[in-house]
This record gives C-alpha cells, sequence and structure tokens, in this order.
C-alpha cells in the first residue's frame, strides 16, 4: 500500500491527446474554404475554355469564308475599269462599307437549297455556320459562337495589284470583359448595330486580296 497517497483522492488517468472541439470547427472550416475556393477555379477554367472555344470557332469560319473567296474568282463582281472583268452578280454585291450588312444570327438566309445565285448560296452557307446549324442540342443551334455575325467589307477601290480587296470580320458575344475595338476597325464596323455589351465584342479580321491574273 502506498502510504503517501493515504487520505487523497486517487490519481486520474492521464487523457489522451484527440481533437478539441474547436480544433475539429477550425479544420471544418478550412476545408470549406478550399472547397470554394476549387468551384471558383472551375468556374473560371470553364469561362476560359468557352472563350477559346469560341475564338477558334471565329477563326475556322473566318477561314472558310476567305476560302469560299479565293476559290470564287469568276463569282466577284469587280471591275477596273469599264467595262466589268466579272459581269455575274457576286460577292461584291453584298460587300459593305458601314457594317450594315451582316451574315449569322439575324440574317434573313433560312434555306439555302432555294438560292440560286452561286455568290450569295456561297454567304448564305456562310450565314448558317455562323448560326451554328451544324450542331443542335435540345432544339437550340449550338454548332457556333453567341451571337455570331459575320461581315465583307470592300475595299475600295482595290490595291493596284488586286481584282479585289475585303475584310473578312466575324464577331461575336463574349464572356468576360476585354477591351473593345477601335471605332472605326473592321472589328468595330461588323454588325456595329449590334450591342454585345461592354467589352464583350469579340472579333477577328482577315484581308483577302484577289490578285490580277497577267499574261
Amino acid at each position: 500500500m502506498n502510504w503517501s497517497r493515504v487520505g487523497k483522492r486517487p490519481l486520474l488517468p492521464r487523457q489522451g491527446s484527440g481533437f478539441s472541439l474547436i480544433e475539429v470547427l477550425i479544420t471544418i472550416v478550412v476545408v470549406v474554404i478550399g472547397l470554394l475556393r476549387l468551384a471558383g477555379l472551375q468556374s473560371k477554367a470553364s469561362v476560359i475554355e468557352m472563350e477559346s472555344y469560341q475564338r477558334a470557332q471565329g477563326l475556322a469560319s473566318m477561314r472558310d469564308m476567305a476560302d469560299r473567296m479565293m476559290s470564287s474568282r469568276g463569282l466577284l463582281d469587280v471591275s477596273t475599269g469599264s467595262p466589268p472583268v466579272v459581269t455575274t452578280p457576286g460577292f461584291q454585291s453584298f460587300a459593305l462599307s458601314n457594317g450594315s450588312i451582316v451574315f449569322g444570327t439575324g440574317d434573313s438566309y433560312s434555306n439555302c437549297v432555294t438560292v440560286t445565285n452561286k455568290a450569295e448560296s456561297q454567304l448564305c452557307l456562310w450565314g448558317q455556320a455562323l448560326k451554328g446549324v451544324a450542331e443542335t442540342s435540345a432544339g437550340s443551334q449550338i454548332g457556333a459562337m453567341i451571337g455570331a455575325r459575320g461581315c465583307i467589307i470592300n475595299v475600295s477601290p482595290p490595291t493596284d495589284f488586286a481584282l479585289a480587296d475585303f475584310f473578312i470580320v466575324v464577331v461575336w458575344q463574349g464572356l468576360t470583359q476585354t477591351a473593345d475595338p477601335d471605332a472605326g476597325t473592321p472589328a468595330a464596323l461588323c454588325a456595329s448595330g449590334v450591342n454585345f455589351g461592354t467589352g464583350l465584342r469579340r472579333a477577328v479580321v482577315t484581308r483577302v486580296m484577289i490578285p490580277k491574273l497577267v499574261g
């Protein structure tokens, strides 16, 4: 018998080294904050992915029209004086200088099969592509950018070595604010009456020159 403990309370077993309630609560708060930040990163990644997808689609649409024009030399209604080099109504008839004529969302083309003019047929097909008719989901056309429009802006007169000179422009609505195109540029002139929202106008532009054939 341990006489030194006589009349005293027995020794209690030492407490274990487990977590206290406050430590558990702090851990929960840290985990929740981490999950919220992860959700925010996923949301931003989705927006960036969509912006990248739209730009890729815009570039593809722009190059598609450039290829159509380069391969349709005989459909261009242009002249280097009098008489016109080509008399068939063509892209020149639908080119614009002020952005008032656009193709894609809101244009008048609904069925390209009924279009008999070859040049206009090319424009109709381009307009349909800009509307995203190639891919649908639940009845909605999702094969292109948001509110996509395309313009062919005539550079008149063309340079001396070109039969025709055009800017091909594709514009659409972005998802995050950036700088809008400078006023008076092809990117700003195309579908100038459409308000995509401050900093949300996206555009890709290329210049197509149809060279004169000499000899």
